[in-house]
């Protein structure tokens, strides 16, 4: 008991040193004395209007020996929809704080939101704003910069009739879009679908996906902000779930469309192999954390594609009959650990056959950052179909001892023109040393004359009258 008296009388003694020091504080008059600040702008990515931003934040600086007293306001107080929290203090609706201070060689933090108004427009808008100091009677300012979009957004939505999506405004989809059995969902060209965490597309009837090289249609994660300064969120995979082909979906079409970000890209499920079930031209699918592209017993073509960059593999085929033309399928996943290839094909899961008709790969790459990008499953049952095709391809892999296989190159080549595994951006066009240029054979080059960038093969070729393998063709230069 006399411990506990004890310690409260030390408590009672220290308050008034405590309020002596306080009095004893000094604060600076002088207009010569004012703050620092971290940034002299603070910038802020493409928002959605109505959607709010990530929390960025200005760090406030006293150089000086002495305290300084200022107040802080937003120029535009509550138009513009920014808003500020001044170390911790979250007065809502209060745009402007007085009496603030700081010590001498200390600092503070000012967090800004902002939820941006609606632009009236399709157009991106400048949403601007700036935040006032005043600290002895002299002003300094931060200026804040952001562009906002206006979007619609739908929730949950279900397409039961023939509907088409335009370039009029992005779309924001929560809960995942459903396209019901017996309706077509079409997107024209410029088409921006974004996708909340976990959502995605189901197909049960029909997608079409019509985009144009410069005004693909585009499928992709919400987040517009960044998860590190040097890393935004689109280029971080599984923001969003992906596209779902149902089984009882066929003739699903997907042109100039980039499908990124992921879980995975597409996912066809087991089909009648004998009906066209998917057809994609000049696509490209990539970063996802699962497969990019799956598909088990299916019917597809696929031409002048990109497909890359999977934390499983970047195709992952059980049985069907695929044809690939003049793409690039390509594995150098760095976003945690790369678990698969860039090509995964098999006749057998478990103890179901699914017979591979037909795996046929003409003018391709298939490359990796492992020694060998090609993995899958064989039955012992030498019944069931295990048929593959590789013509005037670049792969990362073994030569198989027999198959289909002519005019091919079997090794290891990272000619790109650009692979960081350290910020997570890549650009799969042939660097000049690559051994893919002039690899292809003209003849499969015949239906697809312009590569996925819209470049005419027969002009880069060079005069040498061979295309490249892969879906860029390269030119000089460029």
């Amino acid at each position: 008991m006399k411990r506990i008296v004890y310690v409260i009388l030390l408590a009672v003694m220290a308050i008034p040193a405590l309020v002596t020091a306080c009095m004893d504080e000094k604060f600076s008059s002088d207009p010569s004395h004012l703050l620092e600040f971290s940034a002299d702008t603070i910038y802020f990515d493409t928002l959605f209007s109505g959607v709010g931003s990530a929390t960025r934040q200005l760090r406030v600086y006293n150089r000086h020996d002495a305290s300084l007293m200022f107040s802080l306001a937003l120029a535009g107080r509550d138009t513009s929809g920014y808003r500020i929290n001044v170390d911790g203090r979250t007065d809502v609706g209060v745009q402007r704080f007085d009496g603030l201070s700081i010590r001498g060689g200390d600092s503070l933090y000012v967090f800004i939101e902002l939820t941006a108004r609606p632009q009236g427009s399709a157009a991106i808008g400048q949403v601007a704003d700036r935040l006032v100091f005043t600290t002895n009677g002299v002003e300094q300012r931060v200026e804040l910069l952001a562009y906002g979009r206006d979007a619609v957004t739908l929730r949950g939505p279900v397409v039961t009739r023939d509907t088409t999506f335009t370039a009029d405004r992005p779309i924001i989809i929560y809960d995942s879009l459903v396209v019901a059995e017996g309706a077509t969902l079409t997107c024209t060209e410029g088409t921006e679908l974004y996708f909340h965490d976990k959502a995605g597309v189901i197909v049960r009837g029909r997608f079409v996906a019509r985009g144009t090289a410069g005004r693909e249609v585009v499928l992709r994660g919400d987040r517009t902000d960044r998860l590190f300064d040097y890393l935004p969120y689109d280029r971080v995979p599984g923001q969003w779930g992906g596209i779902t082909i149902a089984g009882e979906s066929y003739d699903n079409e997907l042109v100039h469309t980039d499908v990124h970000g992921g879980l995975y890209a597409i996912r066809c499920d087991s089909a009648d192999v004998t009906r066209q079930k998917l057809t994609l031209t000049s696509c490209r699918l990539s970063n996802t954390t699962g497969n990019v592209l799956e598909m088990t017993d299916c019917r597809a073509d696929i031409a002048n594609c990109e497909i890359s960059n999977a934390g499983m593999s970047c195709v992952d085929m059980t049985g069907g009959d695929v044809r690939f033309v003049h793409c690039t399928l390509a594995n150098y996943f760095s976003y945690g650990i790369k678990h698969g290839v860039a090509l995964s094909l098999r006749n057998i899961r478990g103890d179901v056959p699914h017979p591979v008709i037909s795996a046929a790969f003409y003018n391709c790459i298939i490359a990796g950052s492992s020694r060998d990008e090609i993995s899958g499953g064989v039955a012992d049952d030498a019944t069931i179909a295990y048929n593959y095709i590789f013509h005037n391809s670049l792969v990362n892999s073994v030569e198989p001892d027999e198959g289909d296989v002519s005019s091919c190159l079997w090794e290891k080549d990272d000619n790109f023109r650009l692979i960081d595994g350290d910020t997570y951006t890549y650009d799969f066009r042939l660097d000049s040393l690559s051994a893919a240029i002039g690899m292809g054979a003209p003849a499969y080059s015949e239906d697809y004359p312009y590569d996925r960038d819209g470049r005419p093969r027969a002009a880069a070729l060079g005069g040498d009258g061979m295309p490249d393998a892969g879906c860029y063709e390269w030119v000089p230069g460029l």
